[in-house]
Formats: C-alpha cells, structure tokens, sequence
C-alpha cells in the first residue's frame, strides 16, 4: 500500500497542514484484519472513512479488505483531498471515492446506508456521532478512536462532565476507566436511537483510545447494553474499589477502612472485547506481511486474556509502596493467587498492573509475604 504522506520526516500534528500519523500504523494494520473478520464474509458493503486526512485508513480498507464495493473517503481539507486524490491514483483504487465535505454533512446525507464507519478524529469523536448513528447501517460496523484521553482520566474532570457526561477518576488504572467512560457515552448516545452498540474490540495505545463496535438495531439490545453501564467507586485511603451497575445506581458511602468512597462513571463496566473476534483477528493477522505483526499479536493476545476479566487493575507497585514492601516477582505473585482461587489476569493498560478478583487485604497479604 503506498500512501503519500504530508511529509516524510517525522510527524508532529500541531505542523502539518493534513492529518497524517505513522505512529496510527499498528492501530490500522489491526483494523484492517478486524473488518475483514467482522465482515464475515459478506460482500458488496459501504465504507466511510469520514476524517480521512491523507486517506491513510480508508484506502487501506479499499485495497486490503475482501467484500467492501465502496470506500468514501472524506475530508474537508484541500490540501488533503489532493493528497487522496493522488493515493487513489497511485494505487489504482476503483472502490475508493474522494469527497471534499464538512463530515457531519455527509453523513447525515446518507441514512442508514454505510455498512462500516470509521471515525478517527483529532481530539475527540463526539461532535460526529449523531450524524454517523443516523447513517449506519441497521447492522453495521463502527471503528472510532479518541485521542482526548486527558479529560477522560480524570486530569480534566469538568470537561470529561461536559463532553462524556460523566466523572472520570485519578487513579493508578486511569486510563482503563478513561475508556470505559468513552465507551459507556458513545452506548448511551447511540440507545437514544435504539442502537446497542457492542465492544468486539477497545484498546489504550500510547496516545489514543481506539474501539471497533458492531452496532445493531433494536431497543431490546440497546436496553441489554444499558445494563452494564454503571459505577466505580474508590477509596484514596486504602486503595479498594467498587463495582456498582445500575443508572443510577445505589452506590456506597463509606470504605471499610472509614473514609468515604469518590465515585467515577456512569461508564461500561462489561467486557472490553470479543475473545472470539480477537482470537480471528490474530488469525487473518497471521496471513499478513505487516512490519509491526508480531507486536500487534502480542497486544492482541493481552486483549483476548483480559478480555472477560474483572472491571479495573491494580498497580502492584502502588500496592507494594502501600505495604511498604519491594515489588514481588509478577510470576510469583500470579501463582499465589491463583492457588488461593482467583482468577488473575496481565493487563495491556500497564506493565505493572494486573487485573483479579482478590480483595485488597489478600494482595497486601501476598505482597508483604
């Protein structure tokens, strides 16, 4: 695939007149093999790459992805439809068709017509959902990314409040509950038009929040996905946490150590991926010569065995430094749980995070052990 970036060197957005990040490689190689195994098979399916900058995303999907009749990819930059223009060309590309339109435009002027949405903007995704809920297919595919992470863990709260409609937390597993609220606000956004929209994949890589939804139509669905939609509450003082679902949901006062609980959300509280859709993607993945493979496998393998696991992670250095004690080796400390019966689980949001089902007390009880 030849892409003609705005520049060659190395990327800084705030100069650059058309959105372009290679450091976005690993995130479209993955979407790549996502869509073609969510596709499933299935032909003569409509794209829209909505932000496309260069192009970069929705010219992939038109040249490596099976089944896909149309790609519309969209900018409202000159400088940037020039450069799609260009990559069309240079990659002889009949699926793919350039459009010069302010994105909201476009896509409310096709209802219910796209099988597949991508949505990968600078900043933040929410002034485009509404208008890329009424043009998605009744069964489609949505791939959006966030790359306003700060607001949603927490370094921001009121604007989290303003933009998610929701309250975002400082803790050491941040950017896990920065995701979910970004998850749980796209749900409940697309529940007011009877969309449910569930997670086959979700993912916090260095910059950015990225989740690949399949949407479906129904109120029944969307009323299953609200379900899950809920409440974390933590306690500063001895580090335990709480899971409440429910909107809104009776949420506890008090720790058990005595001080009171601060509560983030509402936000998603239920898997973060499909285990099945992961287990897929490594395999198309596998059929592929992409530079970043083997380290986007290992991501994906992190994702499929957290995928089903208890909401939020402990950072076993934070637990360590509160037990006034060295770190214990990772390998040690997971076979300790899991003979005392828990299930305990690496996680992709943190090198030194591990997500179980243990109670605080028996990790500081291991820990200092």
């Amino acid at each position: 695939m030849h892409i003609t970036p705005t520049s060659p060197k190395e990327y800084v957005p705030s100069q650059t007149p058309v959105f372009f990040n290679p450091v976005m490689e690993l995130s479209r190689d993955i979407s790549v093999s996502s869509l073609q195994s969510l596709i499933d098979g299935a032909d003569d399916l409509r794209v829209c790459d909505a932000l496309a900058g260069v192009g970069a995303r929705g010219l992939r999907y038109a040249k490596e992805v099976d089944g896909i009749e149309k790609v519309i990819v969209n900018d409202r930059s000159p400088e940037a439809t020039e450069l799609i223009r260009k990559n069309i060309e240079l990659n002889d590309l009949s699926s793919a068709e350039m459009k010069k339109e302010d994105a909201n435009l476009l896509l409310d002027s096709h209802p219910s017509w796209f099988h597949m949405i991508e949505l990968d903007p600078f900043g933040s995704p929410v002034p485009f959902l509404d208008s890329s809920f009424s043009s998605i297919y009744r069964r489609g595919i949505f791939f959006v990314t966030a790359t306003d992470t700060a607001p949603l863990c927490g370094a921001y709260p009121r604007a989290c409040i303003r933009k998610y409609g929701s309250r975002p937390l400082r803790t050491p597993y941040s950017r896990e509950l920065g995701l979910r609220i970004m998850i749980g606000f796209l749900q409940r956004r697309a529940a007011a038009r009877d969309l449910a929209l569930e997670p086959k994949l979700s993912h916090a890589t260095q910059h950015y929040f990225r989740v690949h939804f399949r949407s479906v139509e129904g109120a029944k669905r969307a009323d299953k996905i609200l379900k899950e939609q809920g409440y974390v509450s933590h306690c500063y003082d001895c580090r335990r946490r709480l899971t409440s679902r429910g909107m809104p949901a009776d949420l506890p006062s008090e720790c058990e150590c005595g001080r009171e609980f601060e509560h983030g959300g509402p936000m998603w509280l239920g898997d973060l991926a499909d285990k099945e859709h992961l287990r897929d993607i490594v395999e198309d993945l596998s059929t592929r010569n992409f530079d970043l493979r083997k380290k986007e496998e290992r991501l994906l393998r992190l994702l499929r065995n957290e995928a089903e696991g208890p909401a939020t992670y402990y950072d076993i250095h934070e637990v360590s430094s509160k037990a006034s004690v060295s770190p214990p080796k990772f390998k040690r400390l997971i076979n300790r749980l899991q003979d005392r019966g828990h299930v305990t689980l690496r996680t992709h949001f943190s090198d030194t995070g591990l997500r179980t089902d243990a109670p605080m007390e028996v990790l500081m009880e291991i820990v200092s052990e």
